[in-house]
């Protein structure tokens, strides 16, 4: 607890005497404003040295200013060292819990206290930006002998590495986990390759590439086109609309309970536990998605965010004819309203994600037809 309490104290105290993002930018529109184009264009590289929501819109201006004065004598202007790249960010955030299910009277109650610190290394090449990260990310999840339907673990430990590639128009970002959770062990792989297609303004319009596989079992792949609005006051937004593939193991119920029924009816004598069957086959689901995030930003560095995120998706493949029939909806929505402090970004939301199987007959005795989670989130963010 006092390392924890002593984390916080440090990146408070360094947040009181660093420059954001926003004001490095601002700073450096005066130096434009003054006809200072050798001091404008070194605030530039400074802002965009510095973590923040606007690094792609920053080096875009800086890519202006390149093809205008020429390459070789923008990049002798300035010169960021190893510190200067290097950053460090992180959350510590608590979460409460509220789930419940068809069938329950009341609902599970619990919570979720997390630490995430992200160190990551910026690095500029011409028109190319390598960010280079490490993450470590521990939970532990209160009250949760009462919890028993969710069936968390009462800690998890997440180490990350991830490799992010940003370019005039595209962004690649590949990504390694490795889960411990208790005494079950698992990775995660996934590739984000987004391609801008066409900007206006402050808006992009693009297309996606998603794969996410895990070691443990499932693995989804998405197509999406993707639309951005991005400005350092006012509305900003984000929209991905297009198709999920999803596969996962499931259990064989109809083989285990006609395996079930011969052992329990065999007159012979000849059959036994032993011969029934556990057997899991691929369950595949796909089906069109849709998610969105919508904010404005007041100039008192207050946020005010909001999401949409909706699933509908069909069974295409599974261990039977009617495991095919289910269809499955899921949709998560919610608002945080936040306040930016320095480099300190304070939260507090709400989330609701919402899951409905539409199941035929044999499978309703099955699975939980509907059922419901909520967060209460509260936490600071930080980047410095």
């Amino acid at each position: 607890m006092r390392a924890l309490f002593g984390l916080i104290l440090l990146v408070l105290a360094t947040a009181l005497f660093a420059e954001t993002q926003e004001e490095a930018y601002y700073r450096a529109l005066k130096f434009e404003e003054a006809g200072d184009i050798s001091a404008a264009l070194q605030a530039f590289e400074e802002a965009a040295a510095l973590p923040g929501e606007y690094t792609e819109e920053i080096q875009g201006i800086i890519r202006d200013y390149k093809a205008a004065l020429g390459k070789s004598e923008v990049c002798d202007t300035i010169s960021v060292s190893f510190w200067d790249a290097l950053h460090v960010a992180g959350e510590l955030g608590l979460y409460g819990l509220h789930y419940k299910e068809t069938g329950m009277d009341k609902g599970e109650m619990g919570g979720d206290l997390f630490l995430n610190v992200n160190p990551y290394l910026d690095y500029i090449s011409g028109d190319w930006a390598h960010t280079f990260a490490a993450s470590v990310q521990g939970d532990y999840f209160l009250n949760n002998n009462n919890m028993p339907v969710l069936d968390t673990n009462d800690w998890n430990i997440v180490l990350g590495l991830e490799y992010t590639l940003l370019g005039k128009s595209m962004l690649l970002d590949l990504g390694y986990d490795f889960n411990i959770e208790g005494k079950s062990l698992s990775s995660d792989f996934y590739v984000w390759f987004e391609k801008e297609l066409f900007r206006f303004e402050k808006q992009r319009v693009g297309a996606v590439a998603w794969a996410y596989y895990q070691t443990s079992g499932p693995m989804s792949l998405a197509l999406y086109g993707s639309w951005h609005r991005t400005a350092a006051e006012g509305l900003n937004g984000t929209v991905y609309v297009g198709a999920k593939y999803e596969a996962d193991s499931v259990f064989d119920y109809k083989a285990y309970f006609h395996s079930y029924d011969n052992v329990i009816n065999d007159t012979t004598g000849t059959l036994t536990a032993d011969d029934l069957m556990f057997r899991y086959a691929l369950g595949k689901w796909l089906g069109p998605i849709f998610r969105s995030r919508i904010s404005y930003k007041f100039k008192n560095r207050i946020t005010v965010e909001g999401k949409l995120n909706l699933y509908y998706r069909f069974a295409v493949g599974g261990p039977d004819s009617e495991f095919e029939k289910i269809r499955k909806f899921s949709g998560t929505w919610g608002a945080t309203v936040s306040w930016k402090h320095w480099k300190l970004n304070y939260y507090l939301g709400v989330d609701r994600r919402y899951t409905r199987l539409y199941l035929p007959r044999f499978y309703k005795k099955i699975y939980t037809e509907s059922s419901t989670l909520t967060q209460l989130k509260l936490g600071v963010k930080w980047d410095f």
